[in-house]
């Protein structure tokens, strides 16, 4: 019963903090690669990580090791959401925020361990360098895809889920904790009962919340199993993978690529006259279905660990193609 406290005020937190936000005076205008119309209320981030501290104070007390890599995984995530928070009020010069997430990226890879047995052993250096460009590439990732309402609740809620359920005992509940500070913030966020939703968690959500996750999957990845660093990427595949995919679209097809842009697969559903909502619930299916691989992979060897891993890059590579295929037909630019 104890555990159910920090739980539950990490929920109730990321709640009230987001209706605090929808009052404040913190607003997302339209631009040209938004997906709203009307200026919206952000700064839904903030709540998530307060909920987050929060429930890590108030859980039974960890093994030294332990605690010390939660601390630290806090201090990561809460410089990355103040970081988030001063863009979203100042927009800061784009190469000050690759500096900051680079910096944090390598941090939290050396707190949690750098991953070095892939297919082969790999040297530390190298093992630092690819972990934190994980933890680098989740956050862009998860930036990217705030685009829309409930997206990123429908991706990380399940993902942290899974992540409690399969990692160790300090993984597990700093996920949990995650997950429901996650869904405190979504109900302003997710278009259940309204058409859209009313706030967003902005760079500060954003950034914040994804390098608290990159980090906790970093640390299941680095103590878990042999070949738990191939399902880590499963957890997040369908904001990762539509990512990558369409970096890789526009790159063949010769476009800008850190151009604005509105050719994610999400939202080229969106142009064709998908609603947030139903995007949001193809997300959280897609986002289930890779946690099942996850649990499954989990139970077993190294080898189906990987096999999860390719079946799962397989099916999203389809799913994203066969989006691009029909907005084309549609008559959309899938590249701009």
């Amino acid at each position: 019963m104890s555990e159910i406290w920090p739980l539950l005020a990490a929920f109730v937190t990321a709640l009230l903090l987001g209706w605090v936000m929808r009052r404040a005076a913190i607003i997302d205008r339209p631009n040209q690669r938004s997906n709203h119309e009307k200026p919206t209320p952000r700064g839904g981030g903030i709540g998530i990580l307060a909920g987050f501290f929060i429930a890590l104070a108030l859980m039974p007390e960890q093994a030294p090791a332990s605690g010390a890599m939660l601390a630290g995984l806090a201090l990561c995530g809460g410089i990355a959401g103040v970081t988030g928070l001063l863009d979203d009020l100042f927009t800061l010069p784009e190469a000050l925020k690759f500096i900051i997430l680079a910096a944090i990226s390598l941090a939290l890879a050396a707190m949690a361990g750098p991953v070095r047995e892939l297919v082969v052993s790999l040297p530390w250096i190298v093992g630092l360098a690819g972990t934190g460009l994980w933890v680098f590439t989740c956050s862009n990732a998860v930036n990217f895809m705030d685009g829309s309402d409930g997206l990123i609740a429908a991706c990380l809620i399940p993902a942290c889920l899974v992540l409690g359920l399969a990692g160790g005992d300090d993984v597990a509940m700093a996920s949990l904790a995650l997950a429901a500070a996650l869904a405190g913030f979504a109900v302003w966020n997710v278009p259940l009962i309204r058409a859209r939703g009313t706030l967003f968690a902005g760079d500060a959500g954003a950034l914040g919340a994804s390098v608290l996750f990159a980090g906790l999957a970093l640390r299941w990845a680095a103590l878990g199993p042999s070949g738990t660093v191939w399902l880590a990427p499963l957890l997040i595949l369908p904001l990762l993978g539509d990512v990558l995919l369409t970096m890789a679209a526009r790159a063949k097809a010769g476009r800008r690529l850190f151009a604005p842009h509105r050719a994610h697969a999400y939202q080229l559903l969106i142009r064709t006259g998908l609603s947030h909502r139903r995007v949001a619930a193809i997300w959280a299916g897609l986002s289930l279905a890779c946690g099942a691989l996850v649990l499954i992979g989990a139970a077993g060897p190294a080898g189906l660990k990987i096999g999860v891993f390719v079946i799962g890059i397989a099916g999203f590579t389809v799913f994203h193609r066969i989006v691009r295929r029909r907005a084309a037909a549609a008559g959309e630019d899938v590249t701009q």
